[in-house]
């Protein structure tokens, strides 16, 4: 859950705010709107993302930081990336299973009648 100060300040933001409604509201559709908290921490979990990654991208004993380093440290949210891929897969799975135990039960309904 991401946490959102009630005194946060746009200066006090990882990037810049106006970026961050940009590609937030060229996502929306017509007539939605986004409050701004929603700006805010989705501001500071891309912060908390980044302080991560690059934390761990930095943890090398090379003297230069290579794509290597970065793809190793994004590696976890690739990661999610692909068990939520896996997620839909099953789930599209195990409705169709799902459809094939409904036709079958009327099957057999029909053949006890």
């Amino acid at each position: 859950m991401v946490n959102v100060p009630e005194d946060v300040e746009v200066s006090d933001l990882p990037f810049t705010h106006a970026r961050i409604k940009r590609m937030v509201r060229e996502k929306a559709e017509d007539g939605q709107y986004v409050r701004s908290e929603v700006y805010y921490g989705l501001n500071l979990l891309l912060g908390e993302i980044a302080d991560e990654i690059i934390e761990k991208m930095m943890d090398t004993n090379a003297a230069y930081v290579e794509k290597y380093d970065l793809d190793r440290a994004a590696r976890k949210y690739e990661k999610v990336e692909n068990i939520m891929k896996e997620k839909e897969r099953v789930s599209r799975k195990l409705d169709a299973l799902a459809s094939d135990i409904e036709h079958l039960s009327r099957e057999v309904n029909q053949a006890d009648e």
